[in-house]
């Protein structure tokens, strides 16, 4: 019988916030929860108002009762909201492990309270990287590796999410490889499942390409407006069997509004709820993922459990997902022509076997399926946790 945990999870952003980490929180705490394990998630409540704020992660977690420890914070003119460790504080006694969204420079301000309070010194840390500093980018974050590395080699265990964050902290920065822990996203395959006769199979319908994200920098939005005008463009003889279908909300509306009033294969679906995206996906032939920066994206791991194949960029944990499933195109960050030529050859693909391709899109859901499965995860982050305690 497993032992029984009660598990506080501390996140810097609002939990109302439509992001992909936030997804996560909700995802494994509800399962943990329904384990039989306490969960509790203190939260700052930065942003107050987002642009996009069409989620239900209130109403979820309540109807799990999951607690909810709302914290105040400081937001600095950069980088993520420093969460009052008083609030930590008040309520650690209660739980039995910390489970940390990294996001610097929060570590600092935990490892300080932990080494002045005796109550959280005697709690095992567990840190999950969502994101990560880039010093190759910024000065700043140049300047803070040392003391991020320092910090964290304290902390109990480090949860990542990639192979290359994994490799990382223990090639690169010499971390014991037992304290580094590499368990990737899930999937609920009981709605992002292959249903036969949902799939699209027929050549005489459009070759559909799915771009489902927020719409903002990061994501690749303005890669994807041009990978749009450059095909419509350059190759009229495709571009007439080919539709573009387009779901998210995002301040970065503009552009996709720009390309739906310019081309008539182009169609804004809006937001869509799970069973709505599920449906998509199976209708769909394609997905396009142009992100500059992802850790593992949960609408990669839809896509390729309903079957999807991707065209994508090749960065960490995007490349994880398209090696395990043996399927896509991975194509350099920004790349305009290489994405196009990706399209290009799996509509080629298509067109050429139906069948052939259907046969493709079952194999990559049951292998998303077998590697994803949010059973399989959460009895992996389960047994992370229970390793943390017998530590202690």
């Amino acid at each position: 019988m497993t032992m029984l945990m009660k598990i506080l999870f501390v996140h810097p952003y609002n939990i109302e916030y439509p992001g992909g980490a936030e997804k996560w929180i909700v995802e494994v705490s509800k399962r943990l929860k329904v384990k039989g394990h306490k969960i509790a998630i203190a939260f700052a409540s930065w942003p107050c108002n987002s642009q996009s704020t069409i989620t239900n992660n209130f109403t979820i977690l309540a109807r799990n009762r999951i607690t909810l420890y709302k914290c105040s914070y400081i937001k600095l003119p950069r980088g993520y909201p420093i969460i009052d460790p008083k609030c930590i504080l008040q309520i650690v006694s209660d739980y039995d492990i910390i489970y940390v969204y990294a996001s610097p420079p929060n570590e600092l301000f935990l490892y300080l309270s932990k080494t002045i309070n005796k109550r959280l010194y005697e709690k095992p840390i567990i840190a999950v990287f969502h994101s990560m500093l880039e010093p190759h980018r910024s000065l700043l974050h140049k300047l803070y590796i040392p003391l991020f590395v320092a910090i964290y080699n304290k902390f109990d265990k480090l949860h990542v999410l990639n192979g290359y964050m994994y490799k990382l902290f223990t090639k690169y920065y010499n971390m014991p490889d037992k304290k580094v822990v590499f368990i990737p996203n899930g999937v609920d395959t009981s709605i992002f499942r292959f249903e036969k006769h949902l799939v699209n199979r027929s050549p005489s319908k459009y070759f559909e390409i799915l771009f489902v994200s927020r719409f903002i920098r990061n994501k690749g939005v303005i890669t994807f407006h041009k990978v749009v005008e450059t095909l419509n463009e350059k190759y009229p003889s495709i571009s007439k069997d080919i539709l573009f279908k387009i779901a998210g909300v995002g301040p970065l509306k503009c552009y996709i509004d720009d390309l739906v009033t310019r081309y008539n294969n182009v169609i804004y679906l809006g937001f869509l709820e799970k069973r709505n995206l599920a449906e998509e996906y199976l209708r769909s032939h394609m997905l396009i993922l142009t992100s500059f920066i992802e850790n593992m994206p949960l609408t990669l791991l839809e896509a390729s459990a309903c079957g999807l194949p991707a065209v994508a960029s090749a960065i960490p944990g995007v490349i994880d997902v398209i090696e395990t499933v043996n399927y896509g195109i991975l194509v350099k960050p920004g790349n305009i022509e290489g994405f196009v030529r990706g399209i290009v050859q799996l509509y080629n693909a298509w067109k050429s076997s139906p069948e052939h391709y259907f046969n493709i899109r079952k194999r990559i859901s049951e292998r998303t399926a077998v590697n994803y499965d949010w059973n399989i995860i959460i009895n992996r982050i389960e047994r992370m946790f229970l390793e943390a305690l017998n530590m202690r």
